[in-house]
């Protein structure tokens, strides 16, 4: 320890690495790591110069790496580096904080690294006794810091009560959340190799107001003050996330399937069914809504997706049993005690069942010496060949052999348990329940539950078999299911259709309020981008659909009110439409959704402007990105991109880095479809560019090269005519834009697999004197797009128009041409009326075979309304329809719900882009 410490971590996992230890360098504070098995983490540290590395896998597959710098590592599991820590206690004046990380079964009294912490704490107040401590723990138990502290005591019996008044006035036990998916990086299981940071990666409970405030700064980090605030926290992540975390790991493990980024699709059924019909209930026993569930489920899901990034399965499916009560057990068993009617489904069957049989040695297996180290085996299923690896310190699976090695709790009880009783019998499997300390064993329900577990682990073994229950002596020997068969079948049976048409509402409800969705089109930036970043009250109340309602309603000329202040002109917009009126316009009722979702309904009713300019004054840009994100179940949204703007140009130019896992790009190219010199001339200067057909052809790939955009995008306005063949005239100075477009535009679209997004019917500058609010709408002819669909048969196009008198028409020339994709209610059309009708008529003439909107927003809080306002029009469109296939004897199943609302809101446009 060559300088001061602030921190001293007890464990060296990957979960307390990545999210606890940068949350206390953020604070620029110093830490040291106590690995507590071996040293194979301070080796690769110490040689490191004392650094480590995180690897965070953005959802565009892109790896960044952070490296974090140590003030000291050693280990507990080393003799003689224990003893040196301990000799320095004495030099520790500046510690502040303990880190905690030992996995769920580490933290129990007989724990050795609770021991150690014991004995360290009862040093530290000896040598320190003034000194306030904060210890943090990144387990998921619950009561986590409670927990630590009651182990500590237990740890030494015979201590004093000094020691014990220490703990209680100078040792904060803070009780935790953490939330992070971690792997290891492949190739190095050292490194923690994580998602995104989420918004509640850390969670602590801070009652006594102890933290500095500097911690709610932390990216990540959330400090709840509140009594039972965590709890909630706490009981959904651990009721949600970790408890079909656990219930999906063991089943791929003995798949053979090394990775949860290859999980099949019927895992996810199957994880479905769990929620709906064991989890989500529990947690309503508990308080917890079913929507709030449901929010937390949604986005679960929506990381454990991440199509770039998986957990190793066999790390993951370390402490099983200890798992198991904690996440599943712990969860269902109060709401079975309280509620006569819930039978645990055959999913939690499912779920025990395997996880017992993953914790059962081999038969041919030894127990490895004092540590309970098993070997087991895999089921008999193909698997990608790949090596044997260690996936923690001393254990290892090997896919080609199909065995693994585990160890599960301290005195491997339920593995000797199990060993000892093939085949399984029910007593034995209510007997391990009732250990867990849930339940006495005593109610039928959890009698049946473990007959229904012990037949099907049978099969999951070669055992003896009852064919007759009636008669126990008929018995066979079956050969054993692999656990996935088994689990197709259950998800075959299981999945029945929704029973009702009240069913079917609720579920498509649940599900389109839960979908996150693709925006297709928007005019965004990222906080990167300075003041192209449009956000907060103001510029809602100065978008130009609300300047152009304010001045129809106002004697103020336009002339005079462009020249106020922006705030000025918010201010008055805010008066007119808002107190003077009832904000009932489509434009109105958006800025009261957005600021309602965002909490403030207590500041609008009281018309309290300055109130709500002081909230969002206090936000951050890129914070704000995130929050709005989650609010509105964002996954990402298509900017649009003008290179010949230099303000924008600016940016891209000086390559800024921004988050393109947020925002994607979309290179718009209106100028040229227009053939407006005025601006492509001075922009082909930029570069020296000739003003000629190769010249628009080298300045577009030249930003295609800097934007990597999604696709080309053009706005279409109703006085555009398409010539059906014009000639190519190469030496043309300042060729005309249907020269560009025939031989330019369309041909790099075709080469380069971009499609062309066109929005049709803009009439520009209907009124001059309104500026942008002053575009209007005209109709436009369709056959524009009919004719580039059919001459251009290799070019997608995305296509949305602007004049409800467009509508039929387009949505027929749709479902002609496989390489047109409908997108959305633009701008005029993105109103309730007219999106029920619009959507109505899109699905019944092209089914799911279509984007169903996209925000437009020029304002990033517009995400919140237009998608919350749109949602419900979807629920609206489909309940009828769906409905009457149940009425006509066709089933509806929720995972066909899914997969349709999947589909309209983002996934038919990835599918339309892969084709």
């Amino acid at each position: 320890m060559t300088q001061p410490v602030d921190a001293i971590c007890f464990g060296a996992g990957r979960f307390l690495r990545a999210v606890l230890v940068p949350a206390l360098r953020h604070l620029q504070l110093n830490v040291m790591v106590l690995q507590t098995r071996g040293e194979d983490f301070v080796k690769a540290c110490t040689a490191n110069g004392l650094r480590y590395e995180v690897d965070t896998v953005e959802r565009d597959g892109s790896v960044s790496t952070q490296s974090v710098q140590l003030a000291g590592v050693s280990s507990l599991g080393v003799p003689a580096q224990r003893a040196a820590l301990f000799a320095r206690i004495s030099e520790l004046e500046h510690l502040r904080y303990i880190g905690v990380g030992v996995t769920e079964a580490g933290i129990h009294p007989k724990s050795q690294t609770m021991k150690d912490l014991a004995e360290f704490l009862l040093d530290y107040s000896i040598a320190f006794p003034d000194n306030i401590v904060s210890v943090l723990n990144t387990d998921n138990v619950p009561a986590n810091g409670d927990a630590i502290q009651k182990c500590v005591l237990a740890c030494l019996p015979a201590v004093s009560s000094a020691f014990v008044a220490y703990l209680d006035s100078h040792v904060t036990f803070h009780n935790t959340m953490v939330d992070r998916i971690t792997a290891a990086r492949p190739g190095n299981s050292l490194v923690p190799y994580a998602e995104p940071l989420p918004r509640k990666a850390l969670v602590i409970e801070d009652l006594a107001n102890v933290l500095p405030l500097a911690w709610a700064t932390c990216p990540g980090v959330v400090v709840r003050h509140e009594p039972h605030a965590l709890h909630v926290d706490h009981a959904l992540k651990l009721g949600i996330a970790n408890a079909t975390h656990t219930a999906m790991v063991y089943c791929l493990a003995l798949s053979r399937i090394a990775s949860t980024a290859a999980t099949p699709s019927t895992l996810f059924v199957y994880l479905d069914g769990l929620f709906q019909r064991d989890i989500a209930p529990a947690l309503l026993h508990r308080g917890i809504s079913t929507a709030t569930s449901q929010d937390v489920y949604a986005d679960w899901i929506h990381r454990l997706q991440h199509e770039h990034f998986g957990m190793d399965t066999f790390f993951v499916a370390q402490n099983a049993w200890a798992k198991y009560n904690i996440r599943l057990v712990s969860i269902v068993a109060p709401y079975l005690a309280a509620d006569p009617n819930y039978v645990p489904s055959s999913y939690l069957v499912f779920a025990t069942a395997c996880l017992l049989r993953y914790l059962t040695p081999s038969l041919d297996g030894e127990i490895a010496g004092p540590a309970n180290v098993f070997s087991g085996r895999l089921d008999q299923v193909p698997a990608v060949p790949t090596p044997e690896w260690t996936y923690a310190t001393g254990l290892s699976a090997n896919l080609d052999a199909g065995t693994y090695t585990f160890r599960d709790g301290d005195d491997g009880a339920v593995a000797r348990a199990l060993q000892a009783s093939v085949p399984l019998d029910a007593p034995v499997v209510l007997q391990l329940l009732v250990s867990l300390g849930h339940l006495d064993g005593t109610d039928a329900r959890w009698h049946d539950f473990a007959l229904d577990v012990s037949v099907l682990y049978n099969r999951f073994l070669q055992s003896v078999v009852v064919v007759c229950w009636v008669d126990p002596t008929n018995v066979r020997l079956c050969r054993p299911v692999a656990v996935l068969d088994v689990l197709y079948e259950i998800v075959h049976t299981s999945t029945a259709a929704l029973a009702s048409e009240d069913a079917i509402a609720a579920c498509v409800a649940s599900r389109v309020a839960n979908t996150w969705v693709v925006d297709v089109h928007t005019h965004l930036f990222p906080p990167s981008h300075d003041s192209l970043m449009l956000w907060g009250i103001d510029a809602l109340l100065t978008y130009h659909y609300l300047v152009a309602e304010y001045l129809t309603t106002s004697a103020v000329s336009p002339e005079l009110f462009f020249t106020w202040s922006t705030s000025a002109q918010a201010d008055a917009v805010w008066t007119a439409l808002f107190v003077d009126r009832s904000p009932l316009s489509e434009a109105c009722q958006g800025v009261i959704t957005s600021l309602h979702a965002l909490g403030l309904s207590h500041l609008l009713a009281r018309r309290d402007l300055p109130s709500i300019r002081a909230w969002f004054a206090a936000q951050t840009p890129s914070e704000y990105v995130d929050l709005v994100f989650h609010v509105a179940k964002i996954r990402y949204v298509l900017m649009t991109n003008i290179p010949f703007e230099p303000e924008e140009a600016q940016y891209w130019l000086a390559k800024t880095p921004y988050n393109d896992a947020q925002f994607k790009t979309a290179l718009r190219v209106d100028q040229l479809l227009l053939g407006d010199w005025t601006s492509l001339g001075p922009a082909l200067d930029t570069r020296a560019l000739p003003h000629t057909l190769d010249g628009i052809r080298q300045y577009l790939l030249a930003w295609i090269e800097i934007l990597e955009p999604v696709y080309f995008m053009a706005s279409v306005p109703a006085s555009f005519t398409l010539a059906d063949a014009v000639p190519c005239d190469s030496a043309a100075v300042q060729p005309s834009g249907a020269m560009m477009l025939q031989h330019v535009l369309l041909p790099l679209a075709a080469s380069l697999k971009l499609p062309l997004a066109l929005k049709f019917g803009a009439l520009r500058q209907l009124n001059p004197r309104l500026r942008l609010a002053g575009d209007g709408v005209a109709v436009t002819d369709v056959s524009i797009l009919t004719r580039l669909a059919r001459q251009n048969p290799t070019v997608k196009f995305l296509a949305t128009f602007l004049s409800r008198v467009n509508q039929h028409e387009v949505t027929v020339v749709a479902n002609k041409f496989g390489n047109i994709h409908l997108y959305g209610c633009w701008w005029y059309c993105n109103n309730p009326s007219i999106i029920q009708e619009l959507t109505r008529m899109r699905l019944e003439l092209l089914g799911t075979a279509f984007t169903s909107q996209h925000s437009d927003a020029r304002v990033l809080d517009q995400l919140i309304y237009k998608w919350q306002h749109f949602r419900h029009l979807l629920v609206d469109a489909l309940v009828p329809l769906y409905s009457q296939l149940h009425r006509r004897g066709w089933p509806v199943h929720a995972h066909d719900i899914k997969r349709d609302v999947e589909r309209l809101l983002g996934q038919s446009y990835h599918e339309f882009l892969a084709k």
